[in-house]
């Protein structure tokens, strides 16, 4: 059921076996999971059920270093699944989903601090399951079930690159399917306008006891479990752990002064143009596209093989193309300079005259480009649907290309706790982000990767904008900040998500991410939470039967 933590009287304390802090995919997928095992499962989200506390506990103005842009979560049920909006024919309420691929969970030696302490071959049951979650039929993210005759994929084989797809997430699974299974369930409470202030440690400091919860300002409540899941994400996680320094100095699991560290994102890059071989290839790639089969949404995008990224100094990286019509180079810098100004605009950033007089310089670019996007609405990242117009090929001559971004994980890139408190006298966060020199030569190396196997395919040309204009540097997928390692000197959580040294503290998210690939993370996410619930039952039958051995001694 849900309880609003506003209406609980001051200075409750309710037990409960499992207190699962965030109630965004991570946290719903493991309460969900496990409903019905014997558990008294409590879920606590920060927001509301409807409304965003967006502002609470978020980074002041000028903690943002480097042009990291786009940055925000959602303090209400469902996290930032409230915020998917990718139209997958059904309305503007998805989001793509992507596995991460074999060579994403190992270690790279031009990438130091890469690798996971799992494999794709221990992730792949749970990656089944969360498909299963989502309710998607094709657990395949290949192209063979997606493809045909009018829908081949690129000749790309011999090369260093594949197709892969996207498969797409309805919000509505989130916040209202998995919501009514929480809400008539009998051993699952959500308590809502429940924000997590410290966790409470005993006095050895090797388990923590308690969540401390602060509703409103003045007004705090208890929550004591045996098993404490952190589940908030790679901001609101670091956040509570660094707060928690009651027992622990630094904070709970920073003896190495790892919490917040190594805090990755997947910056987005118009990476340049590709122009086919055969303008009429483009008659023949609504794999490509954004489309439905079978009453299921996929598109087609070029990645790089795991051989490949076995063997070349590169990071991963997605290439997304979408059909365009060429421009004059005068007309392309207005249209680009325009987006900038929108972008601007929308986020309440900074408003360049540079951009401003660009604008004008190509006026009628712009001009062209709102003409023929009102006569035939172009595909982006949110919207598909240009391989339904008989032959595109006739008004569309060119791809253009985007990039998301793998940012290798650097210890100097960090999440921590600044000066300024919020409402309820938390200390926000602080974010230092920068993407190194070094980072961005392994994408230039990548992009050239890709041309020399473009090239080498026959599928056509990969015109590289050198330097690349960075869409934004900040998908909200935030990574890393308690990185899973098997030595508690180079991770803050276990292979299980546990942290080190904390008898029943896990993490579970986007904040265990040890290096993050391209892969929209929420997949991955919540394979990861499958896994744990699996891990939680078995200690609980485990203990059970402890109990029963205890009470009733062979003799």
């Amino acid at each position: 059921m849900f309880v609003d933590a506003k209406a609980l009287p001051p200075d409750s304390v309710i037990r409960a076996d499992i207190c699962i802090v965030g109630a965004g995919p991570a946290g719903i997928a493991l309460a969900t999971e496990l409903r019905h095992c014997g558990l008294r499962v409590i879920l606590l989200e920060s927001g509301g059920l409807n409304e965003d506390l967006a502002d609470r506990g978020q980074p002041a103005s000028t903690s943002v270093f480097e042009g990291h842009r786009g940055l925000w979560t959602t303090r209400r049920f469902g996290g930032n699944a409230n915020r998917w909006l990718v139209d997958a024919g059904l309305g503007a309420n998805h989001l793509r989903l992507v596995p991460l691929s074999a060579a994403d969970f190992e270690a790279r030696v031009w990438m130091p601090n890469s690798g996971w302490p799992l494999t794709l071959d221990e992730l792949n049951p749970f990656y089944a399951r969360a498909q299963t979650w989502f309710e998607l039929p094709q657990w395949d993210y290949g192209p063979a079930y997606w493809e045909g005759q009018d829908a081949p994929r690129l000749p790309l084989q011999g090369s260093g690159l594949r197709t892969s797809m996207f498969q797409f997430a309805d919000k509505d699974v989130v916040l209202t399917k998995n919501r009514e299974l929480i809400g008539a369930s009998g051993d699952v409470n959500c308590y809502y306008n429940a924000t997590a202030t410290r966790l409470q440690m005993d006095e050895a400091g090797v388990r923590v006891t308690a969540v401390h919860v602060a509703p409103q300002p003045g007004h705090a409540a208890v929550f004591e479990a045996d098993t404490i899941v952190l589940a908030q994400g790679g901001l609101a996680t670091p956040q509570l752990l660094l707060a928690s320094n009651d027992c622990h100095a630094n904070g709970i699991g920073n003896t190495h002064d790892l919490v917040g560290r190594y805090f990755m994102d997947h910056p987005l890059i118009f990476g340049g143009t590709l122009t086919p071989a055969s303008r009429k290839q483009i008659d023949c790639m609504a794999l490509y596209d954004l489309r439905r089969l079978d009453g299921t949404s996929g598109m087609g995008h070029l990645q790089l093989t795991d051989a490949t990224l076995r063997g070349e100094p590169c990071v991963n990286l997605s290439t997304i193309l979408f059909p365009r019509r060429s421009m004059s180079r005068r007309r392309e810098i207005g249209f680009r300079a325009s987006q900038r100004v929108r972008d601007a605009l929308q986020k309440r950033g900074r408003l360049r005259k540079r951009d401003l007089l660009a604008t004008l310089y190509g006026l009628d670019g712009v001009a062209q480009q709102y003409n023929d996007r009102k006569r035939n609405p172009i595909s982006h990242l949110g919207v598909g649907g240009w391989s339904k117009t008989g032959n595109p090929s006739h008004r569309l001559d060119h791809f253009e290309v985007l990039h998301q971004a793998e940012q290798p994980p650097r210890y100097d890139n960090r999440v921590r706790l600044g000066e300024e408190r919020d409402d309820l006298g938390n200390r926000r966060i602080e974010i230092q982000w920068r993407w190194h020199d070094q980072d961005i030569a392994l994408v230039h190396k990548t992009q050239d990767i890709f041309a020399r196997e473009l090239a080498r395919s026959g599928v056509g040309t990969f015109e590289i904008r050198r330097p690349f204009e960075v869409k934004t540097t900040s998908t909200t997928h935030f990574l890393g900040t308690t990185r899973m390692h098997d030595d508690p000197r180079s991770g803050v959580v276990d292979r299980d998500g546990r942290v080190h040294g904390v008898d029943n503290l896990f993490v579970t998210g986007s904040a265990v991410f040890p290096s993050g690939g391209y892969a929209n993370p929420t997949l991955t996410i919540v394979a990861l939470s499958l896994r744990l619930a699996d891990r939680i039952r078995r200690q609980s039958q485990r203990d059970a039967r402890d109990v029963i051995s205890r009470a009733h001694p062979v003799r």
